[in-house]
């Protein structure tokens, strides 16, 4: 039998990647609270988009070079699992968004733009 993973438990996947930031790590631990937490609709999505907002923004400030960790790409995709773990539907919408953000990050930072001015770095 196939054993099921929740997003509780994909969340104590954090402890074992390594080279983790702290920040990653406390934006991994708040998604998985935040599904322990009654909260009304519009509090919860408010929370989980600052809070995977945020985690987007932690993982794009990890790039060095032109390159992603490998411990940050981890973070992002556990962080997936949470989200659709414990969120479903009610969670794709806000991870999508997120997720497009980071990708328009990642897109800046190759092409050598600054993430503050959206120009040309020096």
């Amino acid at each position: 039998m196939k054993k099921q993973h929740t997003g509780a438990a994909q969340a104590g996947v954090q402890t074992e990647i390594p080279g983790l930031t702290p920040g990653l790590t406390e934006s991994l631990a708040a998604l998985t609270e935040l599904g322990k937490h009654r909260l009304s609709a519009s509090e919860e999505h408010e929370f989980l988009r600052f809070t995977l907002h945020d985690m987007a923004q932690q993982v794009a400030d990890t790039v060095q070079g032109n390159a992603l960790p490998l411990s940050s790409f981890r973070a992002w995709i556990v962080a997936s699992h949470i989200v659709h773990a414990q969120f479903g539907s009610r969670g794709e919408v806000v991870w999508g968004r997120a997720s497009s953000s980071l990708a328009a990050r990642l897109n800046d930072i190759s092409a050598g733009l600054s993430p503050d001015t959206g120009k040309q770095q020096a």
